[in-house]
């Protein structure tokens, strides 16, 4: 069984039972190969690897490799471009592990995390498309990275970026501006002069929540104040507020607020 998602960085595989493949390479890409049940075989660089446990072994871009599973034999495969998992190497890329070692519980929390925010019906908005990649490369970045020991937690504003923290009023007042705008990372992180993987770990760190999640919250606020103050329809409030598509608001407005949008403008309305 073969299971993949992709997005603009990143593909995510799961591959189970009887499986194999022919040599080959990714140029532009590495790839990090978990073992999660039963032995991989793998073959990289003309030398054969039996891998399991979580054990796993890096692909570099270009090194051909090939890998086999037998009956009870399962495999998480995480590709990532070189640039993004590159990202924040000052003078030269750094040893990796080639043999990291990934806790079979966590990672199977985390692909099922991952996967489920990848796999809504109508697509994923965009910026949370991003912050999913955000994640996956800074749980990857920890892994791998020898003496890679920094946390993705520890929300602490005394490890966030200075030039962050002194351009946070600009970016909170732009945000509050044009919330109901098709945002992009890339806009938001530019205020700032940081990549967008960089910006959403500087943001979390300082507000507490995700770019995303700060800006879905002005959305539901906004809809709630549609909704209980004006006739305008679910679909008209959905788009007027930067949603891609009405079953987005009503999904993250039932998320913040337990009821639909129906429920609530009936709720609210006056008696």
């Amino acid at each position: 069984m073969q299971f993949k998602l992709t997005t603009p960085n990143m593909e995510l595989w799961r591959i189970e039972n009887t499986f194999e493949n022919i040599p080959h390479a990714h140029a532009d890409f590495y790839q990090i190969t978990i073992p999660v049940t039963g032995t991989c075989r793998l073959t990289q660089e003309r030398r054969v690897y039996s891998i399991s446990g979580g054990h796993a072994l890096i692909q570099y871009p270009g090194e051909e490799h090939h890998f086999s599973l037998g009956p009870d034999g399962g495999v998480y495969i995480v590709q990532v471009r070189k640039q993004l998992l590159a990202e924040g190497w000052r003078e030269q890329e750094p040893e990796l592990d080639s043999r990291p070692l990934f806790n079979l519980e966590d990672i199977k929390k985390r692909m099922k995390s991952w996967t489920s925010e990848l796999l809504l019906r109508d697509g994923p908005d965009p910026l949370a498309v991003e912050e999913t990649e955000g994640r996956v490369l800074t749980y990857i970045r920890r892994v791998v990275e020898k003496n890679g020991s920094r946390s993705s937690g520890g929300l602490n504003v005394r490890h966030a970026d200075r030039a962050f923290v002194s351009g946070m009023t600009d970016i909170l007042e732009f945000i509050h501006a044009h919330y109901t705008e098709r945002l992009t990372m890339e806009r938001l992180a530019s205020l700032v002069y940081q990549s967008k993987f960089h910006f959403i770990r500087s943001f979390t760190q300082t507000v507490g929540v995700t770019p995303y999640q700060y800006i879905l919250r002005l959305r539901i606020e906004q809809a709630k104040e549609q909704l209980a103050r004006t006739r305008a329809s679910v679909t008209e409030i959905s788009y007027s507020l930067g949603f891609s598509s009405p079953s987005q608001l009503y999904r993250a407005f039932a998320k913040a607020t337990g009821v639909t949008p129906e429920q609530y403008r009936k709720g609210t309305a006056p008696r």
